[in-house]
C-alpha cells in the first residue's frame, strides 16, 4: 500500500466540547485542591461541587449524598461544619477565577469598560431562631417580612455574562447585642453589628485588588446609595459610581432646592428629557427618559478631574414615576455611558438567580455561622463555572486560568445542541443546568 499524508481534522465535534467542558471542571477541582489540607477532604469537596450542579429538587446535604452515591449526609455535614479549611481563600480564588473567566472582549458599561461591580442584597427564608443571623426582617427576593436571613452579595457583570464574586451574612442588632446566642451559633465574638453598606465596603475592598485594568463602575440601590459613608468610599478607593438614591435625598445647600425630586421637578423642562437605550435587560433593551445635570464637588475636589452628577430616570407612558440617582466619574464621561451604569444593576439579580437556582446556594441546612460561609462559597463557585463556560460559548476568546502551581487550562468555546445529549449520559453537569445557562434561560 502506498504512504500519503493525509490532513489533520480540525473541525471540533459537540462531543469533543463536552469532553472538554468536563476537563475544565477537574482542572477547576484541582485548581482549589491546595487549599484543603488532606486528599480525603478534597475529594469530598470535589464531590460538593459535582452534586451542587445537577438538577435535584434540593441541593442540601440528603440529596447531594444520595447523588453521589452515599447513604447518609454526615460527609456533606462535617465538610460544612467541623472539617478544617478556609473559607476566605478559596472566596478570593473562586473572585480570581470569575474575573478572569468574564473578560471577554465586549465592554461592561460603557466604552472601554471592563465591568460593572453591583450590590444587593437577598434573603434566605428561615424557620426558628437558632441559625446565625435568622429574624424577622425585609427581604426583596422574599417579597415582604419574612423569618429569614439576609445576605450582602457583590456581582461582576461584563458583556459575556455576571455571577456572584462575595458575599456576607448580615446579624442583625438583636443577634449582636446578644453575645450568648451568638456564640452557640458560632459567631466570633470579634464580629460586631455592622450595616449592609459597611458589609458592601468590605467586600469591594477586598474585590479592588482583583479588578482589572479601565473604567470599572460600581452601581447599587438606595440602601447604598442614600448612605452617608458608602459614597465617599468608593470616591476613596478611586472607583466611579451611580447608585440610587430617595426623592428626598439632599444635592444642593440652597434653601428650597436640596432635595432632588424638588430640583427635578422644578427644573426639568419637557424637552429636556432624551430618550436613551439603556442596554439589554431582562425585557430585553429598553428605552428610558434621562435627565442629567452636573451639580458642585466640594472645594477640595475642584480640578481633580472628577465630576458629579444627578440623574432621573422614567417611563414615556408614566412621566410622574421616577427615579433618582447621584453618580461620581471622570469628568469626560458621556451621558450614554453614564446612564448605562444604573441600568446594570438587573445584573446582581441575575447573578443571584443563578447561584439560587443552578448552583443551590438557598438551599443549605445549616446553623452555624462559618457553615453558611462554607455552603455559600462552595455555591459561588459552581455558579462561577457555569458563568465562565456561559461566557466563552457566547464568543469570549479561549483564555488560561492560572492556578497556584502555575498550570493553565485552556478549551474551545462550549455549544449547545448534541452536547445535551453527552451530558445527560457522561458528565456531571446536567444537559438542563448548563444548556438553559447557555442560552440564556432561567
Amino acid at each position: 500500500m502506498k504512504a500519503e499524508f493525509r490532513d489533520l481534522l480540525t473541525e471540533v465535534t459537540e462531543l469533543e466540547r463536552a469532553e472538554g467542558i468536563a476537563d475544565q471542571l477537574d482542572d477547576l477541582l484541582l485548581d482549589i485542591a491546595w487549599i484543603f489540607p488532606r486528599t480525603d477532604l478534597w475529594g469530598r469537596v470535589a464531590a460538593c461541587v459535582r452534586g451542587l450542579l445537577p438538577p435535584l429538587s434540593r441541593k442540601n446535604g440528603w440529596l447531594i449524598s444520595e447523588y453521589i452515591g452515599e447513604e447518609t449526609p454526615w460527609g456533606q455535614q462535617h465538610l460544612l461544619d467541623r472539617a478544617v479549611w478556609d473559607a476566605e481563600v478559596l472566596r478570593d480564588f473562586t473572585r480570581r477565577y470569575l474575573i478572569a473567566g468574564l473578560r471577554g472582549w465586549r465592554a461592561g458599561a460603557g466604552p472601554g469598560g471592563p465591568g460593572v461591580l453591583v450590590i444587593d442584597e437577598t434573603g434566605f427564608a428561615k424557620r426558628g431562631s437558632a441559625s446565625a443571623g435568622v429574624a424577622r426582617q425585609y427581604s426583596g427576593a422574599l417579597g415582604g417580612v419574612f423569618p429569614c436571613q439576609v445576605g450582602v452579595m457583590a456581582a461582576w457583570a461584563t458583556g459575556v455574562g455576571q455571577a456572584l464574586i462575595d458575599r456576607e451574612l448580615y446579624l442583625p442588632r438583636e443577634w449582636t447585642e446578644d453575645r450568648a446566642r451568638c456564640r452557640r451559633a458560632r459567631v466570633p465574638d470579634r464580629v460586631g453589628f455592622a450595616v449592609k453598606p459597611r458589609l458592601a465596603e468590605q467586600m469591594i475592598d477586598r474585590a479592588v485588588p482583583d479588578l482589572p485594568e479601565g473604567r470599572v463602575w460600581v452601581a447599587a440601590d438606595e440602601v447604598y446609595g442614600r448612605d452617608g459613608a458608602f459614597r465617599p468610599h468608593l470616591e476613596a478607593a478611586g472607583l466611579p459610581y451611580v447608585v440610587t438614591v430617595q426623592a428626598n435625598q439632599s444635592v444642593l445647600p440652597r434653601p428650597g432646592w436640596r432635595h432632588i425630586a424638588r430640583l427635578v421637578e422644578r427644573c426639568a423642562a419637557e424637552e429636556d428629557w432624551v430618550e436613551l437605550p439603556a442596554g439589554p435587560s431582562r425585557l430585553d433593551s429598553r428605552i428610558w427618559q434621562w435627565w442629567v445635570r452636573r451639580i458642585p464637588v466640594p472645594d477640595a475636589a475642584v480640578g481633580s478631574g472628577w465630576a458629579r452628577w444627578l440623574l432621573a430616570r422614567r417611563r414615556p407612558e408614566t412621566p410622574d414615576e421616577r427615579d433618582y440617582y447621584l453618580g461620581w466619574g471622570p469628568e469626560g464621561t458621556s451621558v450614554e455611558e453614564l446612564v448605562l451604569v444604573p441600568s446594570a444593576r438587573w445584573r446582581v439579580e441575575e447573578a443571584i438567580k443563578l447561584a439560587k437556582s443552578a448552583a443551590g446556594m438557598a438551599d443549605y441546612e445549616v446553623r452555624h455561622f462559618h457553615g453558611w460561609y462554607r455552603h455559600v462559597t462552595f455555591s459561588r463557585l459552581a455558579a462561577a463555572f457555569l458563568a465562565a463556560q456561559a461566557a466563552g460559548g457566547a464568543g469570549c476568546v479561549s483564555r488560561p486560568v492560572a492556578s497556584r502551581s502555575g498550570r493553565s487550562s485552556a478549551r474551545p468555546p462550549p455549544s449547545s445542541g448534541a452536547i445535551a445529549r453527552w451530558l445527560e449520559s457522561r458528565c456531571p453537569i446536567s444537559c438542563w443546568t448548563m444548556c438553559s445557562w447557555w442560552s440564556g434561560g432561567s
